[in-house]
């Protein structure tokens, strides 16, 4: 018993198969590859990654003064107040790039005030604790906030 294959329609289309794979291989490197056209090494690599990972944290450092910023210029709402308080608390204990350290507690210690604020402390503490915040996150993020 022989059995036969016909292996000229099978090597056209794994020669097409391998042409289309190599062209979208290509396109993924075109597109990942850093400026320059150089190939990162490990190091290079580990440094994107912070950066990006120090990028992403002082934008939530930044979201977060904006929002204890408007709680501020609004009437007082404690309950809105507290919880908001307590979630930037709570994102500042997570931590994250040693870098930005002492603006993760400034902005912690102003989402303290801002809660003693909705308890009935004064309000001035809260509005400076609040710009102290804000411009520890500014200079970390050269001198301006989005």
């Amino acid at each position: 018993m022989e059995i036969e294959i016909d292996a000229k329609g099978f090597s056209s289309i794994a020669v097409g198969l391998a042409l289309v794979a190599l062209i979208l291989l290509g396109a993924l490197g075109w597109t990942l590859t850093p400026e320059g056209g150089k190939v990162l090494t490990y190091a290079e690599w580990q440094i994107r990654k912070q950066e990006q990972a120090y990028r992403r944290e002082l934008r939530v450092l930044q979201s977060a003064c904006e929002e204890m910023t408007a709680l501020l210029d609004k009437p007082l709402d404690p309950l809105r107040v507290q919880i908001a308080a307590e979630r930037i608390g709570r994102q500042m204990d997570k931590g994250g790039v040693a870098v930005l350290q002492p603006q993760r507690e400034a902005v912690a210690a102003a989402a303290q005030a801002l809660h003693r604020w909705a308890l009935g402390d004064s309000r001035e503490a809260a509005v400076e604790a609040a710009a102290a915040a804000s411009r520890k996150v500014a200079e970390a993020s050269g001198g301006s906030l989005p």
